[in-house]
């Protein structure tokens, strides 16, 4: 699940870092989440100039090194580092799953479904540490 999980956040994140550097616009097909334009071209999409999602993309391969290491070395200390990385990425969801709903007031689909994949990174680790 951790590894699918990583696999989908770098296709989602990498996407909308593409569309982020060509300045195109997004395409937005569920009426709920169509304020995705506003949310990647607002001021809190970017720390020190680079785009979230290109931090996202960092994010995701790590965690796709760290579970694919494990899987494949059965290294204790790689799965170790799962829980607090995704536990660091869970928080930042939140934060920015706050950001949209109470500071630009929209929702992105594409934010949306990588603070999903983060949640479901984030308990999958906490499951992991318990087996």
């Amino acid at each position: 699940i951790i590894l699918v999980c990583g696999v989908l956040g770098v296709i989602d994140s990498s996407y909308l870092t593409y569309m982020t550097y060509r300045e195109l616009p997004l395409p937005c097909t569920f009426a709920i989440f169509d304020g995705g334009n506003d949310v990647a071209r607002s001021p809190y999409s970017k720390v020190f100039g680079i785009p979230l999602s290109l931090f996202g993309v960092v994010y995701y391969t790590l965690v796709i090194i760290l579970s694919g290491g494990y899987l494949a070395l059965g290294r204790e200390f790689l799965r170790k580092l799962i829980l607090p990385l995704t536990g660091i990425g869970f928080l930042l969801s939140l934060y920015f799953i706050y950001v949209q709903a109470f500071l630009i007031g929209k929702f992105c689909m594409y934010c949306v479904f990588s603070a999903l994949m983060s949640t479901i990174l984030f308990f999958s680790a906490i499951y992991l540490k318990k087996v």
